[in-house]
């Protein structure tokens, strides 16, 4: 899969945010001031977030259009991605590591 963000000024920056207690309060939702801050951003650059909830609890602070406004999402401390998004090779902590761990 390939992506142009050749529109944007910085095309190959890529600014990558924390969820909580960066992009929203710890737990909390995205303020309009934030969605606006990074809408902006966007324009310039390619713009993500990482963070270690599960996506659905991402999606509940950071908005449901989430794949739309974002280029990267990376949920679970990116063992869950999208890109543009589509999501990208996956698997969950638990899977991954095993129960008995």
């Amino acid at each position: 899969m390939t992506t142009d963000w050749s529109n944007r000024e910085f095309p190959k920056t890529l600014c990558l945010f924390d969820v909580d207690g960066t992009l929203t309060p710890a737990r909390g939702v995205i303020t309009k001031d934030m969605q606006q801050t990074l809408a902006d951003l966007r324009k310039k650059c390619v713009v993500g977030f990482v963070g270690g909830s599960d996506f659905v609890k991402q999606e509940e602070q950071l908005g449901n259009d989430v794949l739309q406004t974002f280029d990267y999402c990376f949920s679970e401390n990116g063992l869950t991605a999208f890109r543009s998004g589509e999501a990208l090779a996956s698997d969950s902590f638990l899977q991954f590591m095993g129960e008995e761990r």
